[in-house]
């Protein structure tokens, strides 16, 4: 395999892919579990508990960029990427243990809560941009080609949300499963076991897919040697890079994305527990079917993908989420669906999450390897790989603004006035209505805009072999 091979094998895109799935056990643990933990279990102010949340996320977004740089100009015998994704693997996985198992001290005051919480939360989610940056810029060394890009993001992504979606499966089956005896959404003792089970898996794949990798190093690109450089080059370094015309409509529109992805991922739990009743046994069940969504977009990316252009591609299949999305909650204000605990309304809702999250993933995946030919367009003008940056750059945005999303969310609930400690029968159909009224007008208006700012995207199929052409002419 040289750089840029269209030659990989299949044990290597699938250890390559395994280092998604750290990400995804974090990310579902995270959006879904983490604040409902803090402030209906632990007793943190909503309004706090998401705060911390959001600043965690800013400092992550700021870390992103200025790994990415370091990967992408690291001369070392292991490479550019591997040192930074060993690094990061234990650090990561004691982390994620002790942010759902706090030690007593912590309890004394909201205060001392709240800085538990916020000292954790950016503590885990530096270390994860050691590992997830590097293993994520491995994809434009390891094929060119612009279809495999689309096939090969797409198994990592499925890897990804495999592991957020199991986990999450887990939780509500295992960890959280409501008993004679107690258990439930609302115990304390099942959040400390799950994350001791969710710590030990990051581990398993972080490891596979460094281990996994390591034979490659010697095919992929090794940057130049280069003097020391001042604080104020690196950054005129990054900001040349990213002025790339395509980088900047994946940026902006991520921007806006990320926001609108951060609060429906807060929100979801809520809705799913409060507007629809389900049980944690339920939500075990529900979350299944999410399984075989992201393993369906995998195919529906790469088909479509190779059918048409990925930007036309992704941007039909945003629209069509943003129209499935809160269908099922404007039907329920409608009162045309079943009643809350009948069969017939748990399979429809399992039908609607099935395309839903199937059409996400997709977008998810042609959106990524639209990043990934954004290298090479970049490489023409820069005369620098810079894969590491660019993906950071990506995802510094959707990470600096999703934690604006947690915020409105936790904004949200406020005005709807959710009370605390609530039951579902307990809460009146007004604040249900609320929630809905609120939420879903900001979040389609934020989805809307991230579609039109893909539009500004340049790099269609033929672009991108002309500029391979041209860097492997150089």
């Amino acid at each position: 395999m040289t750089v840029g091979s269209t030659h990989i094998t299949k044990f290597t895109k699938i250890f390559y892919s395994l280092g998604a799935m750290p990400y995804g056990i974090k990310d579902s643990g995270f959006s879904y579990f983490l604040l409902l933990f803090y402030s209906q279990v632990l007793g943190l102010s909503p309004a706090l508990a998401s705060l911390a949340l959001a600043i965690a996320i800013f400092f992550d977004a700021i870390s992103d960029p200025l790994v990415g740089y370091a990967s992408d100009n690291l001369r070392s015998s292991w490479g550019r990427r591997h040192p930074f994704m060993y690094l990061a693997i234990l650090p990561i996985c004691l982390s994620y243990y002790w942010i759902w198992n706090p030690p007593e001290f912590v309890f004394l005051s909201q205060t001392h809560l709240f800085v538990y919480l916020l000292v954790l939360a950016i503590f885990i989610r530096l270390c994860l941009t050691f590992f997830e940056v590097p293993n994520t810029a491995l994809i434009s060394e390891l094929t060119s080609d612009y279809d495999e890009r689309t096939g090969l993001m797409g198994l990592r992504i499925m890897f990804g949300w495999l592991g957020g979606i199991g986990m999450a499966i887990l939780a509500y089956a295992v960890f959280l499963r409501e008993t004679d005896t107690g258990g439930g959404l609302l115990d304390a003792s099942g959040y400390s076991n799950y994350g001791l089970a969710a710590a030990s898996l990051m581990f398993i794949g972080m490891l596979l897919s460094s281990l996994g990798t390591h034979s490659s190093i010697r095919h992929l690109h090794e940057p130049p040697k280069q003097e020391r450089k001042s604080i104020l080059n690196i950054f005129r370094e990054i900001w040349d890079t990213t002025r790339n015309p395509s980088f900047r409509a994946l940026f902006f529109s991520s921007i806006f994305s990320g926001t609108a992805a951060g609060m429906g991922t807060a929100l979801a739990l809520y809705f799913l527990t409060f507007f629809w009743g389900l049980s944690s046994s339920d939500l075990a069940i529900f979350t299944i079917g999410q399984l075989f969504a992201a393993v369906a977009a995998t195919f529906a990316a790469k088909y479509l993908g190779s059918r048409f252009d990925k930007k036309h591609a992704a941007m039909g299949v945003f629209l069509f989420v943003i129209c499935l999305s809160p269908s099922m909650l404007f039907l329920r204000l409608l009162d045309v669906l079943p009643e809350n605990g009948e069969p017939i309304l748990m399979v429809m809702l399992m039908v609607h999450n099935f395309f839903e999250v199937g059409c996400a993933i997709t977008m998810i995946i042609l959106v990524g390897s639209m990043m990934a030919d954004v290298v090479e367009d970049s490489a023409v003008d820069t005369q620098r790989r810079s894969e590491g940056l660019l993906f950071a750059a990506r995802g510094f945005s959707g990470k600096m603004v999703s934690g604006l999303g947690v915020m409105i969310a936790g904004l949200v609930l406020s005005w709807a006035e959710l009370p605390r400690d609530a039951k579902p029968e307990d809460v009146s159909q007004e604040v249900l209505s609320d929630l809905v009224l609120y939420a879903i007008p900001i979040q389609g208006a934020l989805y809307l805009t991230a579609i039109a700012l893909i539009g500004f995207y340049k790099i269609s199929r033929s672009q991108h072999e002309a500029n391979v052409e041209l860097l492997a002419n150089r």
